[in-house]
């Protein structure tokens, strides 16, 4: 049995986070006609902060995309309604609300994985 996480802090940031990671993974990770899974987790890291995930088994992101992934307005999807300001939200509440962290990891062809990290308790 695990231990109840409890978290002080902005929830509209948190379901902000959650639904652009989920649905960033869902539109990237899986073209046309690829089935896959995505998991999403929440839970304390070794260091007492807030870890929040969301990782796929989906295509994948190349080195080269992987590094642009935060800019404003980048997207591989522009025409399919992609404006390219999901991720760089999501970076922005990370960094400057939470005052957290967010690492993304991938390999092409292995899927990708996003994880943020956060203190549990909000400053006033």
């Amino acid at each position: 049995m695990r231990a109840e996480l409890v978290v002080t802090t902005y929830p509209g940031a948190i379901a902000q986070i959650v639904t652009n990671l989920l649905h960033n993974a869902l539109v990237h990770a899986f073209p046309s006609g690829h089935v896959g899974t995505v998991i999403l987790w929440i839970d304390r890291s070794a260091d007492g902060q807030v870890e929040l995930g969301c990782g796929d088994d989906g295509v994948g992101i190349s080195p080269e995309l992987l590094r642009r992934v935060y800019e404003p307005f980048f997207t591989t999807a522009r025409g399919s309604g992609g404006s390219g300001l999901g991720l760089h939200i999501v970076h922005n509440l990370v960094t400057d609300l939470l005052c957290g962290t967010i690492r993304a990891e991938s390999t092409p062809g292995r899927g990708a994985r996003f994880t943020v990290r956060f203190p549990a308790h909000a400053e006033a």
